[in-house]
C-alpha cells in the first residue's frame, strides 16, 4: 500500500450526502465473506443505514462490502498529531458518533482513538483476536491500556479472551461470542440419517497455522480417514500443493454458499477444527489460545455436528467443544485421531452430542445483536445476560505459558 491512504468507495461517494453521526466500524481487513470477522461483521452490520467503515490494510485485492463510506488508512507509526490530521482529512466533513473497533494491528487502535477524540464519539472495543497478551510482536501495551481505558465498553470474543485481558488490564470485560444468523439455525434436532460406518468428516474455513497444516497433514495421512476441506479464503496461503493434501487424504474443495454448506455439515458425521498446541513452535499460539474461532457457533447451530479439536485442550476451541458436550479434543497424533473418530461416530455418542448443541444452539442467535452492543455501549456494561450466562461456571481459568 505505500503511505498513502487508500479511500476505495471515495468516488462513488464525491457528491452523496455525508453521513452524520456516523456508526464507525474499525477492523483490520476488508469486510468481505472470506474470513471469519468479515463475515461476523456483515452479519451485524451489512445494510445498517449511516455506517462508516475503516480499516489499515488489504488482503483481499481491496474486495470489502460494508458501509456507505470505506476508508483504508495507514498511519506508519506517526506522531499522534499526524494520525489525527490523516483521520481528519479522511473523514472531511463526516461526524461519527458511536465506534466499534475490533484491533488487530496498532493502527486500528490509532484510528479508533483519534475517531473517539476528534468527534467525542462513544467507543466501543471488541476483542476477537489476541494481538498483545500471547504475542511479542503485536499492538504494544501502552496502546491497548489506552485503547480500553477509553472504551465505554469492552467486549470478548471468549471466555478464555476475557480472563485474560482482565487480569493484564484491569478493565470489566463482557463476553459476546460469534453469533449466528437466527434464519439458519433449525428448531428441531438435525440427526445425520443413515449409518455413521462413514469415515470421512469435513473441515470448514482457514487454517491461519503453516505449523497446523503439516501436523494436520501428518495426523490423517494413512489413518483410514478422508477429510473434506471447504476454505472460505481460498487456498492462496497453503504452504503445500493442493494435490500434496489431497495425498493425504484432506481433499480441498471449493466453499459453497451458506445454504449448500449446511447440507453437507448436516450430511457428514463429523468435523474437524485444527487448532494450536501451544507449544513454542507454534507459529500461530496468539491465535490458538484465547480466540473461539466464528466457525464453531456456526456449524454447532446450523447444524449440530459434533465438532474434533485438534490440539492442546487448553484452547479456546477445544474449551468450548468440551464445556457444551459438542465435541471432544485430541492431539495431533495418528492414533489418538483415529481413537476419536472411531469415539465420534458412536452413533449413542454422535447423536448425546448433537442434542447437547440443539439445546446450546438458541443462545448464539444474532437476533437484536447489533442493537444489544449499541444499547450496551450508551449503558457502559451489558444491558442482560444472555451472553454472561454461558461463560463457564468453573473457576478461573488457566493461561499458562503467557
Amino acid at each position: 500500500m505505500g503511505n498513502s491512504i487508500v479511500n476505495p468507495k471515495r468516488l462513488e461517494s464525491e457528491g452523496s450526502a455525508v453521513i452524520e453521526d456516523a456508526d464507525v466500524i474499525i477492523t483490520h481487513i476488508e469486510v468481505n465473506d472470506r474470513h471469519g470477522v468479515g463475515k461476523f461483521v456483515q452479519m451485524m452490520y451489512l445494510g445498517e443505514p449511516g455506517i462508516i467503515s475503516i480499516r489499515s490494510a488489504n488482503l483481499y485485492g481491496g474486495d470489502h462490502d460494508l458501509g456507505g463510506l470505506a476508508f483504508c488508512i495507514q498511519h506508519e507509526n506517526k506522531a499522534r498529531d499526524a494520525v489525527f490530521a490523516r483521520v481528519l482529512d479522511t473523514m472531511g466533513d463526516n461526524t461519527a458518533r458511536r465506534i466499534v473497533c475490533i484491533p488487530y494491528f496498532a493502527d486500528d487502535v490509532r484510528t479508533a482513538l483519534a475517531v473517539k477524540e476528534i468527534y467525542g464519539a462513544a467507543l466501543c472495543t471488541y476483542l476477537m483476536d489476541d494481538q498483545n497478551v500471547c504475542t511479542r510482536d503485536g499492538i504494544p501495551d501502552e496502546l491497548m491500556g489506552e485503547l480500553l481505558a477509553k472504551s465505554r465498553l469492552r467486549l470478548a470474543i471468549s471466555p478464555e479472551m476475557l480472563r485474560a485481558y482482565e487480569t493484564k488490564y484491569g478493565y470489566k470485560t463482557w463476553f459476546m461470542p460469534p453469533l449466528v444468523p437466527c434464519r439458519l439455525i433449525p428448531s428441531r434436532l438435525i440427526a445425520r440419517p443413515g449409518t455413521l460406518e462413514s469415515r470421512e468428516g469435513v473441515i470448514v474455513g482457514n487454517i491461519w497455522g503453516a505449523k497446523w497444516v503439516a501436523l494436520l497433514r501428518e495426523t490423517v495421512r494413512d489413518s483410514g480417514v478422508k477429510l473434506r476441506w471447504y476454505c472460505n479464503g481460498g487456498f492462496r496461503w497453503l504452504p503445500c500443493r493442493k494435490d500434496e493434501l489431497a495425498a493425504d487424504s484432506i481433499i480441498p474443495c471449493d466453499p459453497p454458499k451458506d445454504e449448500q454448506l449446511i447440507k453437507i455439515l448436516r450430511a457428514a458425521p463429523f468435523a474437524v477444527v485444527p487448532s494450536g498446541t501451544l507449544a513454542e513452535d507454534d507459529d500461530r499460539r496468539f491465535l490458538a489460545q484465547l480466540s473461539l474461532p466464528s466457525r464453531m457457533p456456526y456449524m454447532m447451530a446450523t447444524s449440530h455436528i459434533p465438532i474434533l479439536v485438534l490440539g492442546n485442550r487448553q484452547t479456546g476451541a477445544a474449551r468450548f467443544v468440551e464445556q457444551f458436550g459438542i465435541g471432544l479434543a485430541a492431539d495431533y497424533n495418528r492414533n489418538a485421531f483415529i481413537e476419536a473418530v472411531n469415539y465420534i461416530t458412536r452413533p449413542e455418542v454422535n447423536l448425546a452430542m448433537r442434542k447437547q448443541a440443539l439445546l446450546a444452539s438458541a443462545r448464539f442467535t444474532d437476533a437484536g445483536a447489533a442493537e444489544w452492543i449499541w444499547q450496551s455501549l450508551a449503558c457502559g456494561e451489558a444491558t442482560d445476560r444472555r451472553f454472561e450466562d454461558l461463560m463457564p461456571k468453573e473457576g478461573p481459568l488457566s493461561h499458562e505459558g503467557q
